[in-house]
C-alpha cells in the first residue's frame, strides 16, 4: 500500500503538535536512574518512545502509563538485566545510552536493534566507552550493533569523541558517568554538531540532582559521579514535529493556529519558526496558552535565502520540502551529520524531489553532503511515486511538498509515522488535507471523505 497524496489550495485550521520525543526519552530516563517515584507529564507515547520505556523496564523500572502522565518507579544504581537482551528497536538513542548503561548491570547483557539501526555508526561510542573501562563486544560486525556488555562498571577518567558523528555518544556516555567511581571528562574532537540535543542533556540531568560542567564551546565537558534524584517534569512540543505543520503553513495562504508548543524551548528545531518568519510569514507565540499562531498572507514565497542548520539537522528535510516552493535561491548547509540519521537524508531529499521536477543539488563539504541549494517554484505537476527511503522524516517531509502539486503524487512508508508523529495524518486532516491509501499499481482518484491512514 501507497499513500496519495492530494492537492490543496489553502490550509487553515487548529492542529496539535505531539510532545517532544528528545524531551519525554531523557525523562523517562532520568526517572529510571532516580530511585524513588518520578512522575513525567505531557509525554509522547510513539514506537521510539516506548523502545526507551521498554530498555527501562528491562533494567527493572516501572512505568504506569496513565491519561497524560508516566508513573515511574526508579532503580537507581541497581540496573539489573535478568531479561539479558534489550532491544531498542530504531532508536539510535535507546540503544546508545543502554550500551553505555549496561556496564553497571547486575548481569551480562545483550543490546540489539532492527536492521536499520545495525547499520549505523556505533565504533566512537564503543572506543569511548572501553577507554572507561568498559567490557563491551560487538557480536556482528566490529563497530555496529548488536553488542554483548559483560559489567563491571566504569573507572571514570578521559575519553574521547567526534563531535560531528553524533551527538547521542556524548549523551549516552553522560547518561552513564554519574554512576562511575571518579569523574568523567568527554573531550569532544572537532566541530561539535547538535549541541541543543546535548544542552537538553545536560538540562536534564541537572535538574534530577547531577553535577555537570562543560566548556561554552561544548569541546568538553565534566559529569561528577553522584545520585540521580525523583523528577517531576512536563515535555514540552516537539519543534521537529511542528515543522512539518509549520512548513505547509508556509507555502499555502491562511491561518494556521498550533496547540501544545512554546516558544521557551531549549530544542535546535525552534529554529524553524524563524526560518519561516525570514520568509514574510507572520508567527506569534502565546506562552500563557502554549499556542503559535500563523498567518501567511501572500501565498508565494521568493527571494534568497541561505540558513545553516549544524544545531537544527533534523529539519534539513522541511526545509527542503519549504525550498522547493520559493522563487530564488534557497540554500541549507551544515547538514552532513543528516547521513548519519535513519537514511543519508539529503541524498534522499535531493533524489525524491528531483523525480517532482524540482531545481535541486547537492552542496558537498569534505566530500560528503553537507547541504542542497534550491531554484523552486510555485507548483510542480506532481503524479509521481516517492520513496521515503525507510525514514519518517524523509516521508512526512515529501508529503508536505507533495501538497501543491497539480496531480496527486504517491508516497510509501507512511506507517512509520508511528515513530514520532502517530497522529501526524489526524492533524493534517484538521487542516483540510486529502489522502488515502492505495494498492500498487492502482490509479490514485479524488479523494471524497478523508481519512487517516
Amino acid at each position: 500500500m501507497r499513500l496519495s497524496v492530494q492537492p490543496a489550495t489553502r490550509l487553515t485550521g487548529h492542529a496539535t503538535i505531539p510532545s517532544s520525543k528528545p524531551e519525554t526519552q531523557r525523562a523517562i530516563l532520568t526517572a529510571t536512574l532516580a530511585r524513588g517515584r518520578s512522575i513525567v507529564h505531557n509525554d509522547l507515547r510513539c514506537t521510539e518512545t516506548t523502545a526507551m520505556k521498554n530498555a527501562c523496564r528491562g533494567v527493572g523500572a516501572s512505568i504506569d502509563e496513565q491519561d497524560g502522565r508516566l508513573e515511574i518507579q526508579g532503580v537507581g544504581r541497581d540496573l539489573r538485566t535478568e531479561q539479558r537482551i534489550i532491544d531498542a528497536m530504531g532508536s539510535g538513542l535507546v540503544f546508545r545510552v543502554f550500551a553505555a548503561l549496561s556496564c553497571f548491570a547486575t548481569s551480562p547483557a545483550i543490546i540489539t536493534g532492527d536492521k536499520i539501526l545495525r547499520g549505523r555508526v556505533m565504533a566512537p561510542l564503543f572506543d569511548a566507552l572501553r577507554s572507561l573501562g568498559a567490557r563491551i563486544h560487538c557480536i556482528g560486525d566490529e563497530g555496529h550493533a548488536p553488542v554483548v556488555n559483560w559489567g563491571g562498571g566504569l573507572s571514570g577518567g578521559r575519553c574521547v569523541v567526534p563531535g560531528n558523528v553524533s551527538s547521542q555518544f556524548i549523551t549516552a556516555l553522560m547518561f552513564s558517568a554519574p554512576l562511575a567511581d571518579s569523574p568523567t571528562t568527554i573531550a569532544i574532537e572537532g566541530e561539535v554538531l547538535s549541541i541543543s540535543y546535548i544542552r537538553q542533556t545536560v538540562e536534564a540531568m541537572r535538574r534530577a540532582g547531577i553535577r555537570v560542567e562543560h566548556a561554552e564551546d561544548f569541546s568538553g565537558v565534566t559529569v561528577h559521579p553522584g545520585e540521580y534524584q525523583p523528577i517531576e517534569y512536563r515535555a514540552g512540543g516537539d519543534f521537529t514535529s511542528s515543522s512539518y505543520l509549520i512548513a505547509a503553513a508556509a507555502i499555502f495562504p491562511g491561518t494556521t493556529v498550533l496547540s501544545n508548543i512554546n516558544s521557551r524551548s531549549l530544542q535546535g528545531e525552534r529554529a524553524i519558526v524563524d526560518v519561516v518568519r525570514a520568509l514574510g510569514i507572520e508567527v506569534s507565540f502565546d506562552d500563557r496558552n502554549d499556542t503559535l499562531t500563523l498567518v501567511n498572507q501572500r501565498g508565494e514565497l521568493s527571494g534568497d535565502y541561505e540558513f545553516d542548520a549544524s544545531d537544527f539537522p533534523n529539519i534539513v528535510p522541511t526545509l527542503a520540502a519549504i525550498g522547493a516552493y520559493v522563487k530564488g535561491r534557497f540554500r541549507v548547509v551544515g547538514g552532513s551529520i543528516t547521513r548519519l540519521h535513519k537514511s543519508p537524508r539529503i541524498k534522499a531529499m535531493v533524489s525524491e524531489l528531483g523525480k517532482m521536477g524540482v531545481n535541486i543539488k547537492p552542496l558537498f563539504r569534505d566530500g560528503v553532503y553537507d547541504g542542497f541549494e534550491i531554484h523552486g517554484d510555485g507548483q510542480f505537476n506532481g503524479g509521481v511515486s516517492l520513496s521515503s527511503w525507510g525514514d519518517h522524516r524523509i516521508f512526512m517531509s515529501l508529503f508536505v511538498a507533495s501538497l501543491r502539486c497539480r496531480t496527486p503524487n504517491l508516497l510509501d512508508g507512511y506507517q512509520d509515522v508511528h515513530c514520532s508523529f502517530p497522529d501526524f495524518f489526524e492533524q493534517f486532516k484538521r487542516l483540510g488535507v486529502a489522502f488515502d491509501e492505495v494498492s500498487v499499481g492502482e490509479t490514485p482518484a479524488p479523494v471524497a471523505t478523508l481519512r487517516s491512514a
